[in-house]
């Protein structure tokens, strides 16, 4: 059961990257479809053996000859990033064919990434200009808007840096995106008594945006084999 929450979830991601505009939103622009909650400390990451665990069984395919390798290759490239099972089953649905192509895998957590941070972007909007939302919250609703608008441009910026083969230049440009959601986070931790309505979502962010750098980072020092 939750195996399938988890792939409903990838599904309804996949929707949204097959989109040829999937990353390339202006930072004032509406969200695109909601992608739906996950809890990134529960269903995702509470087994860290999930992916391994699905046995003879890849989404469906018999792991045999060239299906076989290609979980191999898969699990290898998420190998020491931010939470691996995440990494694998975000990716696997954008890199399939007779070759990995790295840069295919890392482009689409790349665009995963920029698609839940527009969503999380969206919900404080919400919240924002909600009459329900406590004067007590609004001050770090402010300063997560700014924040979240920030990072949305440099994700974008960065995407098209790995587009042109700069993983250098695109992991410093990147490596801002996780300072960004830290300073929201900082926000609501300075409002005493204020609940953050975006946590959830955030740790998401981080997760994600912990995998792309990580990826990143393994290329640029060599812990990662795939350029080499």
């Amino acid at each position: 059961m939750a195996f399938n929450k988890s792939l409903f979830f990838i599904v309804a991601l996949s929707s949204v990257l097959l989109s040829t505009h999937a990353f390339n939103f202006p930072a004032g622009a509406p969200a695109p479809s909601p992608v739906p909650s996950v809890n990134p400390t529960g269903e995702l990451t509470k087994t860290a053996g999930l992916f391994g665990g699905l046995g003879s069984n890849l989404f469906n395919l018999k792991l045999e000859g060239d299906a076989a390798k290609f979980r191999a290759q898969i699990q290898h490239f998420c190998t020491g990033t931010e939470n691996p099972v995440l990494c694998a089953k975000t990716i696997a649905p954008f890199v399939h064919g007779f070759m990995f192509d790295p840069f295919k895998a890392l482009e689409a957590e790349m665009k995963i990434t920029l698609n839940v941070t527009l969503e999380v972007h969206a919900s404080i909007v919400v919240e924002v200009d909600s009459p329900a939302t406590q004067d007590a919250a609004k001050g770090a609703l402010h300063v997560c808007k700014s924040c979240y608008k920030n990072m949305i441009e440099t994700i974008q910026e960065a995407l098209e840096l790995v587009q042109r083969f700069d993983v250098v230049d695109a992991y410093y440009k990147f490596s801002s995106v996780l300072s960004d959601r830290s300073a929201c986070d900082d926000a609501f931790v300075e409002s005493k008594g204020v609940t953050n309505p975006i946590s959830e979502k955030s740790a998401l962010v981080y997760q994600l945006g912990g995998n792309c750098l990580a990826i990143m980072d393994g290329w640029i020092n060599n812990h990662n084999n795939f350029l080499f």
